[in-house]
C-alpha cells in the first residue's frame, strides 16, 4: 500500500510524501525546514523514516528548505546531474551532504518504493518528473513544472493509479493580471507551467489507462483557483463520460500543510 500527503503545493512552495509501510521519500521542499518538520510530525510521519528526497529541479519553490533539513535529518538527496549542478552553483549543498545523481529512466529502489526519473520540460537546468512504483503493484507519477504536455512523459505515466498533476493557471486570469508581460509569456510558454485546460486535456487518457486518483498540483496563487481548476477538470471528464465519486476521484492540492495522508 502507498501513502500519499501533498503537505505544500503552489507558486510560493512544493513538498510531498510518498511512502510505504517501510520509509518514505520526500519530493521537493521548497519551504521552510520548521514548516516540513511541522507538517510531518502533525500527521505522525517520523522525520527519521525519510528515507531520501527526490528533487525535481534547483528553483526556490523546491528546494527552500533543503540545506537545513538534510544537515538536521542527514537525508540524502536524488536528484538530476544538472539540478545537483545548479545547486552547487547556488551554494545550496551543505559539504557533508550525500548527493545521488539519478540518470534519466534509470529506476532506483528506495523504501520497497521503484523510482523512475522522467524529464520534464521547463526552464530550469534539468527539470524531472517521477513514477513511483512499490512492491506491489501501486503506481504513482509526479509531474509538475512543465510547459506542455510531451508524448513521452505521457508514455511513462499511463497506467499509473495515482497522478498529482500541475494545473498551474488559468489563461485568461493570467493575462488579464498584473505580472509583467515577460513572466506572463514564461509561464505560459513551453518552458513554464502547465494551465488547466492543457492539464484537463490529458485527464480522460490517464483515466483510460488506469488513473482512479488525481490531484491537480502546483497552483498559481495570482492566476488560479481551486474552484477554477477543478471545474476545469471534471469538465473534461465529464464529456469523456467519467463521474466523479463514481470512476474518478479527484481533488486539489492545498497551498499550506493541512492536507490528510491517502492511502492506495
Amino acid at each position: 500500500m502507498l501513502r500519499y500527503c501533498s503537505l505544500f503545493s503552489g507558486s510560493s512552495g512544493n513538498c510531498t510524501y510518498v511512502g510505504t509501510a517501510s520509509g518514505g521519500l520526500l519530493i521537493d521542499v521548497g519551504v521552510s525546514a520548521r514548516r516540513i518538520s511541522n507538517a510531518l510530525k502533525e500527521r505522525e510521519i517520523d522525520p527519521q523514516s525519510i528515507r531520501a528526497v527526490l528533487l525535481t529541479h534547483e528553483h526556490s519553490d523546491h528546494v527552500a528548505g533543503l540545506r537545513v533539513l538534510c544537515k538536521q535529518y542527514g537525508w540524502p538527496v536524488i536528484a538530476s546531474e544538472g539540478t545537483l549542478d545548479a545547486l552547487a552553483e547556488q551554494n545550496n549543498i551543505n559539504p557533508e551532504q550525500r548527493l545521488f545523481l539519478l540518470p534519466k529512466g534509470q529506476r532506483l529502489a528506495v523504501a520497497g518504493l521503484q523510482i523512475t526519473p522522467f524529464d520534464t520540460p521547463h526552464d530550469s537546468r534539468q527539470c524531472y518528473g517521477y513514477r513511483i512504483d512499490s512492491d506491489d503493484g501501486r503506481s504513482l507519477a509526479m509531474t509538475t513544472d512543465l510547459g506542455y504536455m510531451p508524448q513521452a512523459v505521457m508514455d511513462t505515466i499511463l497506467g499509473c493509479q495515482f497522478v498529482h498533476i500541475e494545473s498551474n493557471h488559468d489563461p485568461d486570469m493570467l493575462m488579464n493580471g498584473g505580472y509583467p508581460y515577460w513572466l506572463k509569456q514564461r509561464i505560459r510558454g513551453q518552458g513554464g507551467h502547465l494551465s488547466n485546460q492543457d492539464c484537463a486535456a490529458v485527464l480522460p487518457d490517464l483515466l483510460e489507462a488506469g488513473a482512479t486518483r488525481m490531484v491537480l498540483a502546483h497552483l498559481s496563487e495570482h492566476n488560479n483557483t481551486p474552484a477554477i481548476a477543478q471545474n476545469c477538470a471534471e469538465s473534461a471528464l465529464r464529456a469523456y463520460g467519467a463521474t466523479q465519486g463514481r470512476d474518478y476521484l479527484l481533488s486539489v492540492a492545498k497551498t499550506v500543510g493541512d492536507s490528510p495522508v491517502l492511502y492506495f
